[in-house]
């Protein structure tokens, strides 16, 4: 098959209208066949710079209408992406190209740093006016460009961003990223007029999986000018998406903006780690539409979903399997558990990747077939709805007693003055582990007054042995509270 052709084909998965807007900036709009067009000049332009069938790009970039343009042309071009996360260090970067084997590093509208690295061509890009015009395009058609991809080939090498650990690359094919777009469309069940906001760093899960459900379902995809809060306000309020997905974060300083969304905004998808209850509410009541998710990069984004109804009656819960993908919750031996038992989290759905790149141990661990075991603990319901708990790494075992940081870190974030918090447990000789806790505020919080607070919330084993207060906690980009930076520095 040709990916390409399905993703812009007006006789594709969904018909599309060859005119129509593909991909809207604040500063310019182009068609469906414009697009083509660029994809077309620029897979010219791959040739003649020597890039082959199978060859491994990284990208290193801000989001923009030429990565869009880039990546589309490498899996024209038979090739397979790597986008890499533009602020890690030079060094930390090259170790992830050296790595994945890369041939080619295609540096966008960012510096960063990268030394010339032997065997490797260091490529700036987007393509210029008058490289494309050394290319004569033909008449319009998809058979001009011959059939580079099969569904189960890696079209996609995407690295973990994860809170602790390094990262790990994670491949995954054409059939996991046309099965993550068909989750997402029996949850936004796309229309003719919807307009996706890509709201997240393409280098992430969320952000690159934005792209597939956008040209699968022939919507309109906007790409804001960079991804600060102002830009992503000015998006929603001059271009009117439809659909978009963001992590707490985000939601988090739109909603301290007073920003009200507009009624074309149908969806708002929210992911990125343990959600919290309590901001999931505020910005239901303040009219956004959001849906729950949960998922990881290694099943190609979210698996699960928990509508705003739904929400009503089961605040605390990730949401249900969309239908085929299935949750089974396993103990150490990998035997399914019952309901309301916690456990690991496995997950069955055919958008699990292949597996890690170059990693066979990991692999033989994590991944069987179609499943992929999360590392997360958590438990079903009932009714089948997951109920994530912690991660594995994350559990806590003190006194032979089993610690869930994330029970604490709630009952915590209700006291005043408690902007983030992070629980974790410091090796001990006499108990395994005790609990620490490290609370970001800017106010004068007496640690008395908040271990007598705890004191009618939490079993006496479930305290913080140590509490620590900081005016932030260090983070991700994307938001995410980097967990073992914290350990590293209270643990000592």
């Amino acid at each position: 098959m040709d990916i390409i052709g399905l993703l812009l084909n007006p006789k594709g998965i969904r018909e599309k209208d060859w005119n129509s807007s593909a991909i809207i900036t604040p500063r310019t709009e182009i068609t469906y066949r414009q697009l083509y067009e660029k994809i077309y000049f620029t897979v010219q332009w791959l040739h003649s710079i020597g890039l082959k069938r199978n060859d491994k790009a990284a990208i290193l970039s801000e989001n923009s209408l030429e990565y869009v343009i880039l990546i589309l042309s490498l899996w024209k071009a038979g090739a397979i992406p790597v986008p890499l996360n533009i602020r890690l260090l030079p060094d930390e970067l090259e170790e992830l190209i050296l790595f994945a084997g890369c041939n080619f590093v295609f540096i966008g509208n960012s510096e960063p740093g990268l030394k010339s690295i032997p065997g490797i061509s260091l490529i700036k890009f987007p393509l210029h006016e008058e490289q494309a015009g050394n290319y004569l395009f033909p008449n319009s058609e998809l058979s001009d460009f011959p059939d580079n991809n099969e569904l189960e080939n890696t079209a996609l090498i995407i690295f973990t961003s994860g809170s602790t650990g390094k990262p790990r690359g994670v491949e995954l094919t054409f059939n996991n990223l046309l099965n993550s777009a068909f989750n997402g469309d029996k949850l936004f069940k796309h229309r003719d007029n919807d307009r996706w906001l890509a709201s997240l760093p393409f280098y992430h899960i969320g952000g690159f999986s934005i792209i597939l459900r956008n040209f699968f379902f022939g919507t309109t995809l906007i790409i804001p000018e960079t991804l600060t809060t102002e830009d992503i306000i000015f998006s929603i309020k001059y271009l009117n998406p439809s659909l978009a997905s963001f992590v707490t974060t985000q939601l988090k300083r739109l909603l301290e903006t007073g920003l009200k969304p507009k009624p074309v905004l149908r969806h708002i998808l929210l992911g990125g780690g343990f959600l919290e209850t309590k901001l999931v509410s505020e910005a239901l009541n303040k009219g956004w539409d959001v849906i729950k998710s949960y998922g990881t990069t290694e099943t190609a984004s979210f698996v699960t979903a928990l509508t705003a109804e739904e929400f009503k009656n089961k605040p605390f819960s990730a949401g249900k399997a969309i239908f085929p993908n299935q949750i089974l919750i396993v103990d150490d031996n990998k035997n399914i558990l019952p309901e309301l038992k916690v456990g690991e989290i496995a997950i069955k759905a055919q958008s699990v990747a292949k597996g890690y790149l170059n990693n066979r141990d990991e692999n033989n661990n994590k991944f069987a077939g179609n499943i992929f075991y999360s590392g997360d603990y958590g438990h079903l319901d009932a009714d089948g709805f997951l109920y994530v708990e912690a991660r594995r790494e994350d559990l806590i075992v003190s006194g032979g007693e089993n610690i869930i940081p994330y029970e604490i870190e709630s009952e915590i974030m209700n006291y005043p003055g408690v902007k983030e918090v992070c629980v974790f447990g410091k090796e001990d000789k006499e108990w395994g582990h005790i609990v620490l806790a490290v609370i970001a505020s800017d106010e004068n919080i007496e640690l008395k007054n908040l271990k007598e607070f705890l004191n009618d919330k939490l079993p006496s084993f479930k305290h913080p042995k140590k509490i620590y207060i900081i005016d932030e906690l260090p983070k991700t980009e994307l938001g995410k509270i980097r967990k073992g930076n914290i350990i590293e520095m209270f643990s000592k």
